[in-house]
C-alpha cells in the first residue's frame, strides 16, 4: 500500500500563490469593480467585513460612532462594509424603511441573531412577511389595545403595590427589574392570557431580563459566527442545568416548556380558556387563519411567541428607566409633569388611557425617553429589489436594486440640526412641532415597523401617569429618589450598540428609594 504523497515545496507555493491571486482579485473587485465601488467610505471598510467585527465584537458596539466619523468625513452616504451603505439623512428614513406595497427585504444574516428565523421577525422575503404579519396585526392594534386596558391596569396596579411595599419597608428598588416584571407580564398576560406573574416575586424575577441581556452581549459575535447560536442551542438542557445550574438558560427551559404545552393544547382543542377569559391568545389568531399548514407548526409559533415577548420587554422597560431617571433628577420637569397630571384627575377623578394620551407633557416626556433609549440601537439594513434608490443632495450616487441600505436609531436620534444638544433630556422640543414626530424612530416606520407600538405607548402612558401621581412631590406624597443621581446619570447614557443600548456605567441597574 503507497503512502500519501506530502504535499512538496512546489505545491505549497502554487496553493499560496492561488490564495494571493484570489485575495488580491477580490481586493480589486470590491474596490473597483463592485455596483458600490463608487461610494465613498474607508477602503479597509469596503474590503472587509472584520473591520467592523473588531469595532463591535472586540470593542463593545463601537462601530456605531466608527460610522458616524465616517459621515463626518464622507458625508450623508457611506460604504460602511463591503456590501452594505449606510445613510445619514434622517428625510431618507422614509425612503429606506418604507410603507405600502414597495417590497424590502430584511438581510438573511440579520434576521439570525435570536434563534427565531421561522417568526415574523425571522421574515426576510417582503411577502413572507406581509402575510405573517397580517395575522397577527390586529391583535396590536389601537381598537384592541383600548379594549384590553384591564389587563394592562391590573398590572399597574400591582406594581405601584410593589413600590408601596418597598416605601413601607425602606429597601432600594431596581427600577430596570421591576418596570422589566411590569412589561412581561402585561405582555404575556395579553398575548398568552397569562403570565409568570414576575410582579409578585420578591425579587421581580429577572431571569427572563438577564437572558436578554446576555443575548445582547452576543449580538456582534453571532451575527458574524451564526454557528455559535446553533452550538449553543445544541446544547442538552440537561447538560446545561449539569454545568451551569443558575444559568438563564436553565431557570427558563422550564416556562419554554409551558409556553409549548399551551400551543400544543390549543392546538388540539384541549385548551379552551379563551372561551371563558377576557381575551384569546396569538396562538388562536395564527390557528383560526387561512395561513399554511407549515405556519401553524408548534415550533414556528412558539417563535412567534417568544418574539412578541422578548422585542416589548427590555425595550419598553428601559424607556421608563430613562423617563423616571431624568424626571427624577430635574425638578423642574418633574413638577411640571406631577401639576399636569394632577390637574388632570381634579378634573375627572381617574385617568384611563385615553385621558392620559391627551396630556401634552406627559406625551412630551414620553417621546423625549424613547429618544434617549433608542429602541434598537442595531442598524437594520434592507433591499429594495425592484428599482434603484436615488439618493437627494448627491452627484449621481444611485444605490443598485438589491443593495443592503441601513440607518439606525442612535445617529437618527441624536442628529444635531433635529435635536440640538442630543445628550440632554428637553420634553419641550417636542411641544407644538408635529414634524419632529416623523424623525422619533424607536419603532421604526414603515412596512416593518414593530408591531407592538400600540401596546407600548399604553404601557409608558398607564406606569407613568400611575408613578407621577400616586407619589407626586407637588401633592404631598411620598418622594421617589434616585440612589445615586451621578451613577443613575451614567446608566442611562448610551455607551454603544449592542443590539439594546449599553451604557456608561457598564449596566443598566438603577436602584431608587422613598424618603
Amino acid at each position: 500500500m503507497e503512502s500519501q504523497a506530502i504535499p512538496g515545496p512546489f505545491a505549497i507555493i502554487a496553493l499560496s500563490a492561488a490564495a494571493l491571486v484570489y485575495v488580491l482579485g477580490r481586493v480589486i473587485y470590491l474596490l473597483y469593480l463592485s455596483p458600490i465601488a463608487h461610494f465613498p467610505g474607508p477602503k479597509i471598510a469596503a474590503v472587509t467585513h472584520w473591520y467592523g467585527f473588531y469595532y463591535d465584537a472586540i470593542c463593545g458596539g463601537q462601530y456605531v460612532w466608527k460610522v458616524e466619523q465616517m459621515h463626518q468625513k464622507y458625508g450623508p452616504v457611506v460604504r460602511i462594509n463591503p456590501d452594505e451603505i449606510h445613510i445619514s439623512d434622517p428625510d431618507y428614513y422614509a425612503v429606506v424603511y418604507t410603507s405600502g406595497q414597495e417590497r424590502r427585504h430584511k438581510v438573511f444574516k440579520h434576521t439570525r441573531q435570536f434563534g427565531a428565523p421561522d417568526s415574523v421577525l425571522g421574515a426576510v422575503h417582503h411577502d413572507l412577511h406581509r402575510m405573517r404579519r397580517a395575522i397577527l396585526s390586529p391583535f396590536f392594534s389601537k381598537a384592541s389595545v383600548y379594549r384590553l386596558e384591564p389587563v394592562i391596569q391590573d398590572k399597574v396596579d400591582e406594581m405601584i403595590e410593589r413600590m408601596e411595599e418597598f416605601r413601607l419597608s425602606r429597601r432600594p428598588l431596581p427600577l430596570f427589574e421591576m418596570f422589566a416584571a411590569y412589561i412581561n407580564d402585561v405582555v404575556m398576560e395579553y398575548a398568552f392570557a397569562r403570565s409568570d406573574r414576575r410582579l409578585a416575586q420578591p425579587d421581580f424575577d429577572p431571569v427572563f431580563l438577564n437572558a436578554l441581556t446576555a443575548a445582547s452581549d452576543m449580538c456582534h459575535w453571532v451575527l458574524h459566527m451564526n454557528w455559535m447560536l446553533r452550538m449553543l442551542q445544541s446544547i442538552p438542557v440537561r447538560l446545561a442545568r449539569l454545568f451551569n445550574p443558575g444559568s438563564s438558560t436553565s431557570k427558563i427551559s422550564p416556562r419554554t416548556k409551558k409556553v409549548k404545552d399551551q400551543i400544543r393544547n390549543i392546538q388540539d382543542g384541549t385548551n379552551r380558556s379563551n372561551e371563558k377569559g377576557l381575551h384569546r391568545t396569538i396562538f388562536h389568531d395564527v390557528l383560526d387563519s387561512d395561513m399554511p399548514a407549515s405556519e401553524k407548526k408548534l415550533e414556528r409559533m412558539w417563535q412567534e411567541g417568544m418574539v412578541v415577548v422578548g422585542a416589548g420587554t427590555d425595550t419598553t422597560a428601559w424607556t421608563l428607566v430613562v423617563a423616571l431617571v431624568h424626571i427624577i433628577i430635574d425638578a423642574g420637569i418633574r413638577q411640571h409633569l406631577e401639576d399636569e397630571v394632577l390637574a388632570a384627575m381634579s378634573d375627572k377623578g381617574s385617568l384611563n388611557l385615553s385621558d392620559l394620551e391627551q396630556l401634552p407633557y406627559l406625551s412630551a416626556c414620553i417621546k423625549e425617553a424613547l429618544r434617549l433609549s433608542y429602541g434598537l440601537t442595531a442598524r437594520l439594513p434592507r433591499e429594495a429589489p425592484d428599482r434603484v434608490l436615488e439618493v437627494p443632495g448627491t452627484t449621481g450616487l444611485a444605490i443598485p436594486p438589491g443593495t443592503k441600505v441601513s440607518m439606525d436609531a442612535v445617529l437618527m436620534h441624536r442628529h444635531p440640526q433635529l435635536f440640538p444638544q442630543p445628550d440632554q433630556f428637553r420634553p419641550e422640543r417636542w411641544l407644538d412641532n408635529p414634524r419632529l414626530d416623523r424623525y422619533l424612530v424607536s419603532f421604526s416606520k414603515g412596512a416593518r415597523q414593530c408591531l407592538g407600538i400600540n401596546l407600548a405607548y399604553a404601557e409608558l402612558y398607564m406606569a407613568l401617569g400611575a408613578v407621577f401621581s400616586r407619589f407626586a412631590v407637588a401633592d404631598g406624597g411620598p418622594r421617589l429618589q434616585l440612589l445615586n443621581a451621578d451613577a443613575s446619570l451614567r446608566a442611562v447614557e448610551i455607551a454603544g450598540d449592542m443590539f439594546l443600548p449599553s451604557t456608561k456605567s457598564g449596566n443598566k441597574y438603577v436602584k431608587a428609594f422613598f424618603s
